[in-house]
């Protein structure tokens, strides 16, 4: 039985279907859904104080302000995301938002762990021929270290036959 589900997301309008579809199932099945993103620190460029020697013992002080408000704006976005984008799709189900700082792959496994997740919904992007020749993708990543299942949701094969909006086709990540 799922009871919790992890729905990374990169907060773009490309990432509506999968979110969409992730609050659907928890819908479904009864369970709470974690929508969860992955932030970066911002260019060195927009703290210029960083590079500056006079910021001394208060270095340390200023980069856990801006770590603690990254994570507050992300998660913040997260819940701004949801509310406005995804209004309909997310009343009456359980969720939270969840945010973190680091390699995509890596903390969404990390997520997956610290949460206990049934099951981790993830949505498909085209990739370039030579990216995905090359390197291996986030799906690639998190399918062979994840705790759990991972659902793969692939949006390039949406339909929408009758002029309405359409759930995309669901694939299985393959197991390596």
């Amino acid at each position: 039985m799922i009871q919790r589900i992890l729905c990374p997301s990169d907060l773009t309008a490309n990432a509506k279907d999968g979110v969409t579809y992730a609050f659907s199932l928890a819908q479904r099945n009864g369970a709470q859904l974690i929508v969860f993103h992955v932030t970066s620190f911002p260019s060195v460029w927009q703290y210029p104080c960083e590079l500056d020697a006079y910021c001394g013992q208060w270095e340390q002080v200023l980069s856990r302000f801006r770590f603690d408000q990254l994570l507050t704006d992300s998660e913040r976005k997260v819940k701004s995301f949801v509310g406005e984008k995804l209004r309909g799709a997310s009343s009456g189900v359980a969720w939270k938002p969840r945010v973190a700082v680091g390699r995509v792959a890596e903390e969404i496994v990390i997520a997956a762990l610290q949460e206990d997740v049934d099951l981790i919904v993830m949505e498909r992007r085209r990739r370039p021929l030579l990216a995905r020749v090359f390197t291996d993708g986030i799906l690639e990543k998190v399918s062979r270290s994840a705790p759990c299942p991972v659902l793969l949701i692939d949006a390039t094969k949406s339909i929408n036959r009758s002029g309405g909006w359409r759930l995309p086709v669901l694939e299985e990540m393959p197991s390596y």
